[in-house]
């Protein structure tokens, strides 16, 4: 069937209606909701980020703080929010591809509530243990854990949480070494270091930054970062393909999305305006660099190819792990 002339006429006016829309915008204030309280990685970094759109777009970007459960109550918000690019929501794993997997029924849907803008930064984790352990290599420990299973002693690990990003690749790191330890969840990585680094618990995974300054204390051991590349703040510790391992995907993400039905080119034209901030060498250097994030910067469509690979890793991980949050 030959697509009408009518049809294509009305194609062809909202692609001009679009990008007449986003030569104007934006014309007021711009919102980026961040679903956690203020001073926390993640508001410190889009409140920067927020600064250099502001400087370049000549109008105000405001960050509103909508924290707790596990970013639901921002998500939630922004997908609520008018579809006009003027409110958008800064969210990680924890919103866009665990709890769909965790909860049985959420006040938002991902794929239908929410066009995908950029992924702006990642944050690899590390896996670490207290410094007294006799283990010096993840083979090392995995092969501690095996034989501390057998003695019907298994290790344990502890997370920020049961569902979290602290938890669920160590579900993984189980199923992919054939290994099997306890897991002991804390509320928040300032509970778990101190009974890492006392041995009450027997390893843990953690960003980057927040282990950083423990590791190159001695208090803690770090066996393997989880990315493409060693860190830059970590040099010495070895990537899990480095170690001889398969990589267990520990990795924090930050994206920007918008409501569903915002016009493509105001989409297109934030994502090419948050890149330019992000490949910044300035930037970067004060705001990327400085605590161990990678900038990504992807397009729309890398983007949204993302969410879905890590939604059905998560998947994955969540049915792995038995774990449900309602």
């Amino acid at each position: 069937m030959q697509t009408s002339k009518t049809t294509l006429t009305a194609l062809a006016l909202g692609l001009l209606a679009s990008a007449a829309v986003a030569q104007t915008y934006p014309s007021k204030p711009v919102t980026i909701v961040v679903p956690y309280s203020a001073g926390g990685p993640v508001d410190n970094f889009i409140r920067a980020l927020g600064q250099q759109l502001s400087e370049s777009w000549k109008q105000p970007v405001v960050v509103l703080n909508k924290p707790g459960a596990n970013e639901i109550i921002g998500a939630d918000q922004v997908a609520k929010s008018a579809p006009d690019g003027y409110t958008l929501f800064a969210g990680t794993e924890a919103s866009l591809t665990m709890s769909p997997h965790l909860y049985k029924k959420l006040p938002y849907h991902v794929e239908t509530d929410f066009v995908p803008i950029t992924q702006l930064v990642s944050l690899p984790l590390v896996l670490f243990t207290h410094k007294n352990t006799p283990a010096n290599t993840v083979t090392e420990f995995v092969e501690l854990a095996r034989k501390a299973k057998a003695q019907d002693k298994p290790l344990t690990y502890g997370s920020t949480g049961a569902g979290g990003i602290a938890h669920l690749p160590i579900v993984t790191f189980e199923k992919q070494e054939g290994i099997q330890m306890t897991h002991v969840p804390y509320r928040g990585a300032a509970n778990l270091i101190p009974d890492v680094i006392s041995g009450q618990v027997d390893v843990a995974v953690l960003a980057v930054s927040v282990i950083e300054q423990h590791v190159k204390s001695g208090a803690l051991k770090p066996l393997a970062v989880s990315s493409e590349v060693r860190s830059v703040a970590l040099p010495q510790v070895p990537t899990f393909k480095e170690a001889g391992v398969k990589d267990i995907q520990a990795i924090f993400n930050i994206g920007l999305l918008a409501p569903k039905g915002t016009p493509a080119a105001v989409v297109d034209k934030v994502a090419a305006s948050t890149r330019a901030v992000v490949v910044a060498p300035d930037f970067r250097q004060k705001h990327i660099d400085a605590f161990s994030y990678v900038p990504v910067a992807s397009t729309p469509v890398e983007f949204r190819n993302f969410l879905a690979s890590n939604s059905k890793l998560q998947a994955e991980r969540v049915k792995a792990s038995g774990v449900t949050l309602d």
